[in-house]
Formats: structure tokens, C-alpha cells, sequence
């Protein structure tokens, strides 16, 4: 599709430079556009240096054959308003991160793809623990590029856009491993690459593309765009929204609450144990979870069963996977506790932190009879959509009373912080904001960590 074209990308913020570079060796020219405006001149000088065109403002769409633009864009764009009027040919980031992948030597490698509103990072997390106790696995998640063989990050900071997957595969070739499994956390909707596309949930839907399109409408990208003959694993809520689904695909569905008409599902999940049932062909059998110390088992219920399903599917022995998630000792960010400078840290700060994941983890913090100091806010400069603070304003009205302080982190949460009040307290970010829970507390205090950010 792009030898010979005139290619535009836009989004430069997003994964477009990953993309256009990668598209200056194929097309027969690329023009990068900056469409927010927000890179400095030096960054796009040295994109010009290397032989792709830039630009900070819309061009005519017209000159060139293909436009990519990631689906979170404004539909009303300009250039992307002139390529329907003029029938020129869109793909989205994603799509085009497929195409590139469709010249990389895939043989005997299985690349597992997941997005979804939530549990994305720990089910990535937890179906490496599984996988890789037989197969040599890479994992691409808000953790970093992770060789599962060694526990080593090969690289840290890279977003889960689409075009991050094209950075990941050049970490793992220029560190010389040839890896049997790729797993892909990946933002908004596959590739077409993968050969097992997973939902995990589109839950607590929202809005993008300046609000005109929604994030489910994005995901089910993972549907429209998988290769016949592959697998997808699908949460049977997503099934239900979008109706009816391809029947050239193997299609595993999955709850993670008690729905026998699934292939996956739960008998029964507590904060004390868990039963997987699952029903594949001929195979059939149960999982069973045991409590955790280390984090609240209920938080990872869609992971648990999603990983499950995703593990099921790829032939791995139900035994095996029970063994991992029992000792599945949880993902930075999500749930854990720990001890921190003699406290007893509950540890919720990750990107994915809205308010009701914050709720939830006040609730599994007030178990005890400990008095709790709560950090919530956002690193926003870290994170696209932060928290959003009305309704952070509003958990304030429903749950200060039950809290010994309050630190708010983030610039946008400074207004909510009043001077008449006591025991809310501010901090710039998420370790000011642990620094000084410390200072508010002694070993009786549970601090508990609900900042949106990535770690």
C-alpha cells in the first residue's frame, strides 16, 4: 500500500514520528503533521533532516494518496475533512502499525494484542506470568518492554500506542532475542497482526475524537481488523454491545461475573476466593483462587479471567494457570500492599485510576480498624485523560470523613484544597505526596497511593 505513495501521518504527540520514520524507507514520501502544535523546532528539524517533510499546520489534502490518522482524532480535522470529500484513502494508526508488521517475519510467533477500558496492564502482566513458565515471552505494557526469561525491562517510557509496538520490536532485535510470544498492551482497538486479539472490558465508556466518537467504537477495531482464522478473546459484555461478530474467527467469550452462557466465567469470586469455570470444545474444568495477602484478589477478577481465557486458548494445562495466579504476586500500581517506611502502603497509583477504582480501594483500605491517609490526584503531565476533578470534588463530600488526611496531587486539584479545612493537603506529585503522608503518620496508619500516572 505505501510503495510509492505520498504518505501523510498526523498526530506527532501519539506515535506518528515512530510511524513516519518507519514509512520514510517504503513510501515514496512522508510528511509528518503536527497537529497540536506541540513539538519544538528542534525535534522537527531533525525530522526534516531525515528526509520527512513536516508541517504545524493542515496541508491540502490532496496531494497525497494515504492519510494516517490515529482514531482519537477530531473527525472534523481539516485534511481528514477533505479525504472523504476526495475519497482518499485514511488509515487509522493502528492499521498502518499493521501494515508495516506485515513485512516483519512473523513465522512461529504468537503476537496476543489486548485493549480495553480496564485491566489491560494486569492481565498483560499476569498472562506473562503464565506463559512464560513454557514459552520465551516479550510483553509490551505501561511497565516497559519486559523479557519474561531474564525479568529484565529492555526499555522503559513508552506509551501503549499503536506505534509503540514498532519501537518494542526493534528493542527486542537489537538485543538479539528471538522470543516465542509477544503480548501487547495496546490503547484503543489491534493491529490486524495479532493471532489472539483480546477486550477486556469496554465498561465505564467515554468519549473521544473532541467527544464526536466513542472509545468502544475504537476498540472494536480489535474485531474489525483481526486476520481470518484467529483467535479473538472477548469480554462477553463487549460481545453483547457490539452485536453481532465475524464468523471467520474463533471467538472465546469471557465474564468476570457469574454468566454460564460464557466460556469462560466465574462461579464465585469473594475477597477470600475465586472458581474459574471454563467450557472450550471438549475441554472443561475449574480454577480455583485462594486469598491473597499481598493485594485484594477482586480487583484482578476481569485480569484472572481474561488471562485465563487467553492461556485456555493457546493449549496451556489448566493446572498451570491455577499454579500462576495463586502465586501471582500482583502488578505495581494495582492493589498491592506492602510495607513503606514502616507504614502499611496500599499501593492503587497507575494509569488506568478513575474514581470508582479509587472508591474500591478506599473500601479494601478501611477492612481494618487503621486510621487512613489517602494520596489521590494525577501526574497529568504523565497521562492523556487524568482525573477528572469535579469528580474528585465529590469524593471528597462522600468519604472525607472517613479519612485521617487527605493529600490532593496535581495541579488541577489545587482548588479543592481549603484553607478551612484541616486535614486536606496538597503535594506536587506522587512521591512529595508519599513523602508527606509519612510525616502525617506512624506505623497504626494505613497510607493508601490513588494517583493516575504511569509508572
Amino acid at each position: 500500500m505505501f510503495k510509492g505513495s505520498r504518505v501523510a501521518v498526523l498526530d506527532l504527540n501519539h506515535g506518528g514520528i515512530a510511524i513516519a520514520r518507519k514509512l520514510k524507507k517504503i513510501a515514496r514520501s512522508v510528511t509528518a503533521i503536527d497537529v497540536y502544535g506541540k513539538l519544538n523546532p528542534d525535534e522537527l528539524g531533525g525530522l526534516e533532516n531525515e528526509g520527512i517533510k513536516t508541517s504545524q499546520e493542515a496541508l491540502d489534502a490532496g496531494n497525497f494518496d494515504v492519510i494516517i490518522a490515529p482514531v482519537h482524532l477530531d473527525p472534523d480535522y481539516p485534511m481528514l475533512v477533505q479525504a472523504r470529500e476526495n475519497k482518499i484513502v485514511v488509515l487509522s494508526h493502528h492499521e498502518a502499525v499493521g501494515e508495516i508488521l506485515s513485512d516483519h517475519d512473523l513465522n512461529n510467533k504468537t503476537i496476543i494484542e489486548i485493549t480495553g477500558t480496564k485491566a489491560k496492564t494486569s492481565t498483560s502482566i499476569l498472562l506473562g506470568e503464565i506463559l512464560s513458565r513454557e514459552k520465551k515471552v516479550i510483553s509490551h505494557t505501561s511497565h516497559g518492554v519486559e523479557d519474561w526469561s531474564t525479568g529484565i525491562i529492555l526499555k522503559k517510557g513508552l506509551s501503549i500506542t499503536p506505534a509503540s509496538i514498532l519501537t518494542a520490536f526493534d528493542v527486542v532485535q537489537e538485543a538479539g532475542i528471538k522470543p516465542e510470544v509477544y503480548i501487547f498492551e495496546i490503547s484503543l482497538g489491534g493491529t490486524g497482526c495479532a493471532d489472539i486479539g483480546v477486550i477486556t472490558t469496554i465498561a465505564n465508556d467515554y468519549m473521544i475524537a473532541n467527544n464526536k466518537k466513542l472509545a468502544s467504537e475504537a476498540k472494536r477495531q480489535m474485531i474489525l481488523n483481526a486476520k481470518p482464522g484467529s483467535i479473538l478473546v472477548i469480554n462477553h459484555d463487549a460481545l453483547r454491545f457490539f452485536g453481532a461478530c465475524r464468523r471467520d474467527m474463533n471467538i472465546i467469550s469471557f465474564s468476570d461475573a457469574v454468566n454460564a452462557s460464557c466460556n469462560v466465567y466465574y462461579e464465585e469470586i469473594s475477597s477470600k476466593e475465586g472458581t474459574i469455570a471454563y467450557y472450550l470444545g471438549k475441554r472443561k474444568g475449574k480454577i480455583l483462587i485462594h486469598e491473597n495477602q499481598a493485594y485484594d484478589i477482586t480487583s484482578y477478577k476481569t485480569a484472572f479471567v481474561c488471562a485465563t481465557a487467553v492461556a485456555l486458548a493457546m493449549d496451556i494445562d489448566a493446572k498451570s494457570i491455577e499454579r500462576s495466579i495463586n502465586e501471582f504476586k500482583g502488578a505495581q500500581g494495582r492493589m498491592r500492599k506492602m510495607s513503606f517506611e514502616g507504614r502499611t502502603l496500599i499501593d492503587n497509583s497507575n494509569s488506568g485510576l478513575d474514581i470508582r477504582t479509587a472508591e474500591n480501594a478506599l473500601m479494601y483500605s478501611k477492612e481494618g480498624r487503621e486510621k487512613i491517609v489517602m494520596i489521590l490526584g494525577e501526574e497529568a503531565k504523565e497521562v492523556c485523560e487524568g482525573l477528572d476533578p469535579k469528580g474528585v470534588e465529590k469524593f471528597i463530600d462522600r468519604h472525607l470523613d472517613e479519612l485521617a488526611a487527605l493529600i490532593l496531587v496535581g495541579e488541577r486539584m489545587k482548588p479543592l484544597v481549603q484553607n478551612n479545612i484541616e486535614n486536606i493537603y496538597y503535594a506536587d506529585d506522587l512521591a512529595n505526596g508519599l513523602e508527606h503522608a509519612v510525616r502525617l503518620t506512624d506505623e497504626r496508619y494505613i497510607i493508601l497511593s490513588c494517583v493516575k500516572c504511569f509508572r
